[in-house]
């Protein structure tokens, strides 16, 4: 919610900028209800937050009594302003308390002002929180008034039905550090993942990945991981329909490519894992399964060229 003060009056210093009438006539421009002067263009004062301020929003900051000294600024991508008589001030990570502080000891110091009355306030809706991904209305938005990553969420319309488990948040400020949050769509568990977030932050929403199966089952094709959040061998075979007669099920092989883009193979004995004498086989994003339709010493050969074949479009691909 935007907050606005009032704060008490003082005054400039003769010879600072300023003589001892025009001190005077200022003091007489104060109105009867203790509205303090403000840039005529001022527009929204802000609000005061005790959030550190961020590069890319704009702060107001008012001295009482001296127009000269209130301005309005946009903060840049080093955190610093331009203030007038006092040069470039940094300000992001400072809250409105700490950033008005800083204005009051520099006058001072300068000799200015004798005793400075100062406020800082942050206007933030200039800077927007950008969603994309698996939500509704991706777009740039204001920040919510929680500034929590659920509110974001719920700004850009929530989350679709191939909301994946992962949300990647990164900032203008430091592109290259992203943050990754677990995510229940299912949003029992929200209240344990949500984080704060801050103006000029990009949230992607991603989706949730597919396995690929292929080879004697009777629907091949790509399947989503959105209905679970740990799918196993036996759960992706029985929505591809199951194995089909005549399957080789001891050389099923399962294909894990890595981070680095090498990929690892694992012989499974899909028969064992199906009749629950062999530990069931978490399935993960992009894994790739392939079901050998006869005894056949060349199955991992087969299966590697089913991996190389899906890059082409899929007869089909099931959503749940």
């Amino acid at each position: 919610m935007m907050a606005c003060a009032v704060a008490i009056a003082a005054m400039p210093l003769p010879g600072a900028g300023q003589s001892a009438r025009e001190a005077v006539v200022l003091s007489n421009q104060q109105g009867a209800g203790g509205a303090m002067n403000v840039p005529q263009n001022s527009g929204s004062i802000g609000g005061l937050t005790d959030d550190p301020i961020q590069a890319g929003e704009t702060v107001h900051i008012l001295v009482f009594n001296a127009p000269d000294f209130s301005v309005i600024t946009r903060v840049s991508e080093d955190g610093d302003i331009a203030y007038p008589m006092l040069g470039i001030l940094h300000f992001a990570g400072l809250n409105s308390a700490k950033a008005a502080d800083l204005i009051a000891t520099e006058l001072k110091k300068r000799n200015l002002m004798l005793k400075p009355d100062v406020i800082v306030t942050v206007d933030s809706t200039t800077t927007g929180i950008t969603v994309l991904g698996e939500v509704r209305s991706p777009g740039i938005y204001p920040p919510p008034g929680k500034r929590m990553l659920s509110d974001a969420l719920a700004a850009a319309g929530g989350l679709t039905v191939n909301t994946g488990r992962v949300i990647e948040i990164s900032s203008n400020r430091t592109p290259e550090k992203k943050t990754y949050v677990p995510w229940d769509p299912t949003m029992h568990n929200t209240s344990s993942y949500d984080i704060a977030i801050h103006p000029g932050d990009r949230v992607i929403v991603r989706s949730c990945g597919f396995a690929y199966i292929g080879g004697h089952v009777a629907k091949p094709g790509a399947y989503s991981l959105c209905g679970s959040d740990k799918m196993t061998l036996s759960e992706v075979v029985s929505m591809a329909g199951g194995v089909m007669p005549f399957t080789a099920t001891r050389n099923t092989v399962l294909i894990r490519p890595q981070p680095d883009g090498t990929k690892v193979v694992q012989r499974i004995d899909l028969n064992k894992v199906l009749a629950g004498k062999m530990a069931d086989v978490a399935v993960r994003e992009d894994d790739i399964i392939y079901v050998t339709p006869s005894p056949m010493k060349d199955a991992a050969s087969r299966a590697m060229g089913f991996a190389m074949s899906i890059v082409a479009p899929l007869l089909y691909v099931y959503n749940p």
